[in-house]
C-alpha cells in the first residue's frame, strides 16, 4: 500500500493506493491542530510500502517527513522537478514549479494521453499546459475563488466575507449576491477567454480538464472543460512515485 499526499494551503488530502487502485481518500483542513498525527492514526495499522508528498508548504512538509521517518521508518518521496516525472520543461526555472502543478500534469497525461490544459481551482487558480509528448510549456497563476472572497472582505471596510455558491441570476440584489455573482461569473468568463487564447496562441485544440476544490461547481458552467477530475493530483503523485520506485 502506498500513501500519497497533496498538501495545499487550504486542505491536506491523502489517498491510499493498493494494487494500482485508489482505495481510500481522507481530507483535513491544513490549519487542523497536529494534522500530521491524524493521518498517522489512520496509517498506523496499514502495511505501507511507501509515501509520496506533493506540497506547497515547506514547514508542513518537514513535519510530515519527521513523523513518517519516526513512526514508519519511511523517508517520503517529495515531488519536485528534480525527480523523473516523464516531463521536459520549457519553464525557465523548473525548480520553482509547484509540486501540485507537476502532479496535475503527470496525472493528466497518464489518464488522458492528450495535449492538455489543466485548470486547478484551488486556493490559487492555476492553469498548466502540457503536450502529449511530455513537454511542459508553462501556465498561469491567479487568485483563487476563496482567496478572492477573502481579499474583498479584508481589504475593504464594509464588504462582508460571503460563502461561495453559484448565483441564480447574474445581477445581484444584495451585497452578498453581488459578490457571489461577481466572483463566480468573472471566473467563468476568465476561464473561457483564457482557454480560447491558449488554443489560439499554440495553434492546438488541447483537451481541457479541471481539478481542485472548486472544480465541481465551476466545470458545468465552462463547456470548454471536458472533464472534472478531483483526484488528479493524488493520481499524479502516485504515478511519479512509481516512476521513481
Amino acid at each position: 500500500m502506498v500513501a500519497v499526499f497533496d498538501i495545499g494551503n487550504t486542505n491536506i488530502r491523502m489517498g491510499l493506493y493498493e494494487a494500482q487502485k485508489l482505495v481510500k481518500r481522507i481530507t483535513y483542513p491544513t490549519s487542523t491542530k497536529s494534522v500530521e498525527k491524524k493521518f498517522i492514526d489512520v496509517l498506523i495499522h496499514k502495511n505501507l510500502e511507501g509515501i509520496a508528498i506533493a506540497s506547497v508548504i515547506p514547514l508542513v512538509t518537514q513535519k510530515f517527513v519527521r513523523y513518517f521517518r519516526r513512526g514508519f521508518a519511511i523517508s517520503p518521496l517529495i515531488i519536485s522537478s528534480k525527480l523523473d516525472c516523464h516531463l521536459t520543461y520549457e519553464y525557465y526555472k523548473p525548480e520553482t514549479l509547484g509540486a501540485d502543478r507537476i502532479a496535475n500534469v503527470v496525472g493528466g497525461l497518464e489518464r488522458y494521453n492528450k495535449d492538455l490544459i489543466v485548470i486547478d481551482f484551488g486556493t490559487a487558480t492555476t492553469i498548466d499546459i502540457v503536450l502529449k509528448d511530455g513537454r511542459y510549456l508553462g501556465g498561469l497563476i491567479m487568485p483563487g475563488i476563496g482567496a478572492s472572497l477573502e481579499t474583498l472582505s479584508k481589504k475593504t471596510a464594509l464588504l462582508p466575507l460571503v460563502k461561495f455558491k453559484k448565483p441564480i441570476k447574474t445581477i445581484g440584489r444584495s451585497t452578498e449576491e453581488c459578490i457571489q455573482s461577481g466572483v463566480f461569473n468573472a471566473t467563468v468568463a476568465m476561464m473561457k477567454g483564457l482557454i480560447v487564447q491558449i488554443r489560439k496562441e499554440k495553434k492546438k485544440k488541447f483537451l481541457c480538464i479541471a481539478t481542485g476544490g472548486w472544480s465541481k461547481i465551476m466545470t458545468p458552467m465552462i463547456r470548454e472543460i471536458k472533464y472534472c477530475d478531483p483526484d488528479l493530483c493524488l493520481y499524479g503523485v502516485f504515478k511519479i512515485y512509481n516512476y521513481n520506485a
